[in-house]
């Protein structure tokens, strides 16, 4: 008895250490942030990495792309838990920022020249956990769960609010909360997480709303969200639940996708939705998010961000190259790594103006 209860130990011993082994250590040279003052002057596009935000810049409409930014080349479990296992990604007037922590604090890392990378937040403290992240009207917003709930920005970055989600939930609950941001009267925020829960914003995170998905979508396999056209979509599982007022009211849509769609998938470019399979088999287009037609062959998976000369650049969780269009038609590889991992995973893509570095 003595021998078994020293192994049962020794196994739950040796199991810590191999769990803590997957969780990298904290980047204690990353600086901590100080009020941003950005300057948009020059466009870029800007990539991250699933994992260990390696953050990759193109200064040239898309054509060349150079490594700006590395937290941590540790693998931890794949890209899904860890401190730097990045869940979100995003522009806002001047700023680009990068988010990660699952089954870890959030860390937020943030730019407003694309070269130049720190901390969102201007003393060390624990932010919130991130299951998705979106940026408008010089806001940003992170999202996790009901116990973390979702984490907007104030003036300049550096300091953050935690919104509570238990008055809105009534007794319910949520996980895996995504968030999404689109110029509906003026700029609504969205927040949708497990059991069908929608929280919107109109005054930019300052007070929060509730709604719920249809049904039909069942509890969980939310993905991501799009707005465009006047038109919020979510991506789920069965379709794409459909909002024409702002998040207030849902329908869901059939979109004839089978449910591997690609990892956050669904993008507005060319005036219109676009959503995609896993590597590309299947794609879609969409004006309203009601009627879906095919997009043409040869159309890349994964989230495409476009740039004002319409250039088109495409990143999917689990690829690590870069593609780039100048029409949506023809699709050329712009980037490949000089190895293959998920550090070089090309997950998330954003474009927008930045300071010019002098």
């Amino acid at each position: 008895m003595k021998y078994l209860t020293t192994l049962i130990l020794s196994l739950i011993l040796i199991g810590g250490v191999q769990a803590q082994s997957k969780r990298a250590p904290l980047n204690e040279s990353i600086p901590l942030g100080s009020q941003l003052q950005p300057k948009p002057e020059v466009p870029v596009f800007a990539v991250s990495s699933k994992q260990g935000m390696r953050i990759l810049v193109s200064w040239d409409d898309g054509k060349s792309w150079k490594q700006t930014f590395l937290a941590t080349d540790h693998l931890e479990d794949g890209g899904w838990h860890g401190n730097y296992a990045v869940y979100g990604m995003a522009y806002t007037e001047g700023v680009i920022g990068v988010f990660s922590g699952w089954g870890a604090p959030g860390i937020y890392i943030g730019s407003e020249d694309a070269v130049n990378w720190a901390h969102l937040n201007k003393t060390a403290g624990k932010l919130g956990s991130v299951w998705g992240a979106t940026g408008g009207k010089g806001v940003m917003l992170t999202s996790a769960d009901q116990w973390r709930g979702i984490t907007s920005s104030g003036k300049g970055h550096a300091e953050w609010k935690k919104h509570s989600l238990k008055t809105l939930l009534e007794g319910g609950k949520t996980h895996h909360i995504i968030s999404g941001f689109g110029d509906y009267k003026g700029g609504r925020f969205l927040a949708i997480g497990d059991n069908r829960h929608v929280f919107y914003s109109d005054d930019l995170c300052q007070t929060w709303k509730h709604s719920k998905l249809p049904e039909e979508v069942g509890d969980r396999g939310q993905d991501v969200i799009a707005y465009g056209n006047g038109v919020f979509l979510c991506s789920c599982d069965v379709g794409v639940a459909h909002s024409a007022d702002g998040g207030e009211t849902w329908t869901l849509y059939k979109t004839g996708l089978p449910e591997r769609k690609s990892w956050r998938g669904l993008s507005f470019v060319n005036g219109e939705f676009w959503l995609t399979t896993r590597g590309g088999k299947q794609a879609l287009k969409s004006k309203d998010g009601i009627a879906w037609e095919a997009l043409p062959q040869g159309t890349p998976g994964g989230r495409f961000v476009q740039s004002e000369t319409g250039t088109i650049i495409n990143v999917e969780r689990g690829r690590h190259e870069i593609f780039r269009s100048p029409d949506g038609l023809k699709w050329e590889m712009v980037f490949t790594p000089p190895e293959k991992n998920v550090s070089w995973d090309t997950a998330f893509a954003v474009y927008g103006k930045v300071k010019a570095v002098k």
